[in-house]
């Protein structure tokens, strides 16, 4: 389904239970409940150690520039290191990872890199065994690629991919593969299985509708901070 045909499904699913003037709705308000309720369902199966569905793992291609290592910007420390040229979008914190399930060559059989935190990155390619691996790290929102020994690798790696379980699949539409098409555009597949589609849909009407109908609005328009209450909703 196309986040179109959602918000869609959404809005005839309200309209038929008479819960809310549905024409008052603003699609970007549906998409964020949807986010939210996805998000969620999604930590929560993964948490399980339930298998994770490719239908719900997006995928980016992430521009690469060479950039110095320092954290001050006024300082350098004439180590390069390859960072994305953007920042990557919020991802689903889960209890055993980040979010991020692997980062990569935008050859899809090409081996991975070695997705690793921070704090290993420090360390990495010291070891007798892992000195020709590249190490991809994400540190201030970005994307990190390292390696001790492969001192050429920033010359070639332009664009790299990332697969990953995000908050907000629109985020991605700011990546464009090589090609210049949108990495996520709403004419995409939302990344959602169906069968989670039906519990969600069903929180949103339980739970989001609970708080908007007897949330108190504030009916003239002056500096007075009164609120009334919400009129009443046909059953």
């Amino acid at each position: 389904m196309t986040p179109k045909e959602i918000t869609s499904e959404l809005r005839l699913t309200i309209r038929a239970q008479k819960l809310y003037d549905d024409d008052n709705l603003d699609d970007r308000l549906l998409k964020h409940w949807v986010n939210n309720q996805r998000a969620l369902w999604i930590r929560n199966e993964v948490n399980k150690n339930h298998s994770i569905d490719d239908q719900i793992i997006q995928k980016a291609c992430i521009e690469m520039e060479v950039a110095d290592r320092s954290d001050c910007p006024v300082q350098t420390t004439q180590f390069d290191v390859l960072r994305s040229v953007l920042e990557i979008p919020k991802t689903i914190e889960l209890h055993q990872s980040d979010g991020i399930i692997r980062v990569g060559p935008v050859d899809g059989l090409a081996r991975d890199y070695s997705y690793i935190p921070l704090a290993r990155a420090k360390f990495g390619g010291n070891g007798r065994f892992n000195k020709t691996i590249i190490f991809a790290y994400r540190y201030h929102n970005r994307m990190y690629l390292h390696s001790q020994k492969s001192s050429n690798y920033a010359r070639y790696i332009k664009y790299i991919m990332i697969y990953g379980l995000f908050e907000d699949p629109a985020a991605l539409s700011r990546f464009t593969h090589i090609d210049g098409n949108a990495c996520y555009s709403d004419s995409n597949d939302y990344p959602l299985n169906s069968w989670m589609w039906s519990y969600i849909k069903s929180q949103i009407v339980r739970a989001e509708f609970d708080l908007l109908i007897q949330a108190p609005v504030d009916n003239i328009n002056d500096s007075d901070d009164k609120t009334d209450p919400q009129p009443a909703q046909a059953k």
